[in-house]
């Protein structure tokens, strides 16, 4: 499979892998690693036919799967998760709330993430710098997990661009077209009175307080630059008046 790779910044990295066979339309699953003194995490793993795909990515930045130390998933959908039995060295973790979802087999090699003070905030045991928030809109396990090191926040799809092209050929970028866009998309959710809203703005709502760098969804394009000023304006355009 063809696939696009990306450095966010020193030491972080995006692999979106070209799929034009699992749905009916083109699209790109994306998954991200984060080189760390004594740590190589991968955040999501992808299906296992991406194996080819994502062996031939990390080794064109030097690391081969048996040095990954840690699977984080930011939900237990199958194109995000099953990808994981290829890294049999490291440690893996899930939302409990997810971890039903995975294979059996592949079930017994998760950890799940441990709940911290605060009703909505986790971390992986072990895996430090990363901030895990619970946003369950997509999955009743979904999380983001915000990289304080690189500054990107990883969303799975709890809001992704399935099925868009990127914009100019561009996966990381800082277009416009695509923030506004994405306002919306919302924007439109909240005027049909959609009922999943709610719950999307209540996640939403928990990675307001964070600054990143990097929006960085589960399939397609990575937003760039002025991220928590964007986030604000989505929240902005899903908070607007629905019909009574």
């Amino acid at each position: 499979m063809n696939y696009l790779l990306s450095q966010l910044t020193a030491g972080a990295y995006v692999i979106a892998v070209e799929d034009t066979h699992t749905w009916d339309v083109r699209s790109y699953t994306n998954c991200y690693v984060l080189r760390r003194s004594g740590q190589l995490i991968l955040i999501d793993a992808g299906l296992p036919e991406y194996q080819s795909a994502i062996v031939d990515a990390l080794a064109r930045i030097r690391i081969t799967p048996d040095r990954v130390t840690d699977v984080l998933l930011t939900h237990g959908h199958h194109d995000h998760a099953e990808g994981a039995a290829l890294f049999n060295k490291a440690r893996k973790y899930v939302h409990p709330a997810d971890k039903p979802m995975l294979p059996a087999q592949l079930a017994a090699e998760f950890m799940t993430y441990v709940p911290l003070p605060g009703e909505f905030t986790f971390a992986a045991e072990g895996v430090d710098g990363l901030e895990i928030v619970l946003v369950n809109t997509h999955s009743p396990g979904s999380v983001a997990i915000y990289d304080q090191l690189s500054g990107a926040l990883f969303v799975g799809d709890f809001f992704c661009y399935f099925g868009e092209s990127l914009p100019q050929g561009e996966l990381v970028t800082n277009s416009n077209l695509i923030k506004q866009g994405s306002c919306d998309y919302v924007a439109g959710q909240a005027a049909a009175g959609e009922p999943g809203l709610d719950r999307f703005m209540l996640g939403l709502g928990r990675l307001l307080e964070y600054r990143p760098e990097f929006f960085c969804t589960g399939h397609g394009v990575v937003v760039r630059q002025d991220i928590q000023a964007f986030l604000k304006k989505m929240w902005q355009s899903g908070s607007q008046k629905r019909p009574g």
